[in-house]
């Protein structure tokens, strides 16, 4: 299906910014006039202003903002309470994201920048029953704040260390995937991983590439391809093995 952004006017009542003030523009009095549990994410709870949804805190944020049924709130406050919810979700998200497994200070920046600051367009479906799509508004500075929030939240709980995950990397990669040193240390600089942290963390798991270059050349020999021992070694150089290893291992391995 084709993607049709249209724009504010054309859908009056749906669109809504990125970090819109939910509720603020109400004319009169702002009261909470219901406070319910959702459904599908049962630690989470809608909180409506003048019977109509405005936004949405997870138990620990509700308990903390004195929230009540039939209190009285300003536009500052509901403004507040606005991008509270707004750093609740994100950071919910960005727990999910560390917890599959872990990740580079680099990656996690860049996941946070591209929820944040390119959301996906919002959709609905118009009364000719139509799917529309409508491109979020960004509110950038308060996207960087929260940003900012979710990092040091995520910092604080020991999720985000690249020596950490420059470890778990090196194990994996030199044990799952037989990668050599040259190339784990090319990931891991695209992760964003410093020199420092690299040198140090190869030099703490130190593993036998000439091992690795064995174990390669007994998988792929057994590919037609592969039995050509000029194309043997060129894959094993693209893969980051010196030639020396490379020579000596197929001698090695001729001789047995």
């Amino acid at each position: 299906m084709k993607l049709r952004v249209v724009s504010k006017n054309e859908v009056s009542g749906h669109s809504k910014s990125r970090f819109s003030k939910e509720g603020a523009g109400n004319v009169g009095q702002l009261k909470i006039t219901k406070i319910s549990q959702q459904i599908k994410k049962s630690d989470r709870y809608s909180i409506y202003i003048n019977d109509k949804y405005s936004f949405s805190l997870n138990e620990y944020q509700l308990s903390s903002a004195n929230i009540s049924i039939g209190k009285i709130v300003t536009k500052t406050e509901l403004e507040n309470y606005a991008t509270e919810s707004q750093f609740g979700k994100i950071y919910e998200r960005a727990l999910g994201y560390v917890m599959i497994r872990p990740h580079s200070s680099k990656e996690i920046h860049d996941y946070l920048v591209r929820i944040l600051f390119y959301p996906r367009p919002k959709s609905y479906v118009d009364k000719s029953g139509q799917r529309q799509y409508i491109k979020q508004a960004v509110d950038k500075v308060q996207a960087q704040q929260i940003l900012d929030r979710v990092t040091s939240r995520l910092s604080e709980k020991g999720y985000i260390n690249d020596e950490v995950f420059a470890n778990a990397w090196v194990a994996s990669r030199a044990s799952n995937k037989k990668s050599s040193t040259r190339k784990i240390r090319q990931e891991l600089l695209t992760k964003g991983v410093s020199d420092q942290i690299i040198a140090t963390v190869l030099q703490k798991n130190y593993f036998s590439e000439r091992d690795n270059i064995k174990y390669i050349i007994s998988k792929k020999r057994r590919q037609q391809k592969y039995q050509d021992g000029t194309k043997l070694k060129q894959y094993l150089l693209r893969q980051g093995f010196s030639y020396d290893d490379i020579k000596d291992t197929l001698n090695s391995m001729d001789s047995e």
